[in-house]
């Protein structure tokens, strides 16, 4: 896309695009989910020795060490898809909505600009005035 034809993106389009990208995004998050908790499932229980295991059947050291660094890793693979699937569906939910045209907040400085009131820069220059 050259530089040009950005300018001729509307707002719109650009809203419908990024809806449709999370769309796909927030689809291919469940199952990513599943394997992540399946992952972490199987590191905990290769961390954790099981209960009534007596001290000869407990692993030596270094496997101890690997088994648990694995558990971490998988802990920190599952809080971070975990984490993907909120906010996706916070993105979501706001976009859907800026798709409707509820442009609301985004359009407030523009329009109070286009009636004649101040910008937000000198909003923001006139109360760091006035806190002095």
């Amino acid at each position: 896309m050259q530089t040009g034809d950005l300018l001729d993106v509307t707002p719109e389009a650009l809203v419908k695009a990024i809806v449709r990208r999370r769309k796909a995004l927030a689809s291919t998050l469940p199952k990513e989910l599943e394997r992540r908790t399946e992952e972490n499932d199987r590191a905990y229980a290769l961390a954790k020795p099981p209960k009534g295991a007596s001290e000869k059947d407990e692993q030596n050291p270094e496997v101890e060490e690997e088994n648990e660094t694995f558990r971490r890793r998988t802990v920190s693979r599952l809080w971070s898809v975990r984490h993907a699937v909120e906010d996706t569906e916070e993105a979501l939910a706001f976009w859907t909505q800026m798709e409707t045209g509820d442009w609301g907040h985004l359009l407030e400085d523009a329009r109070r600009v286009e009636e004649g009131g101040k910008s937000s820069y000198a909003l923001r220059k006139k109360s760091e005035v006035d806190e002095v």
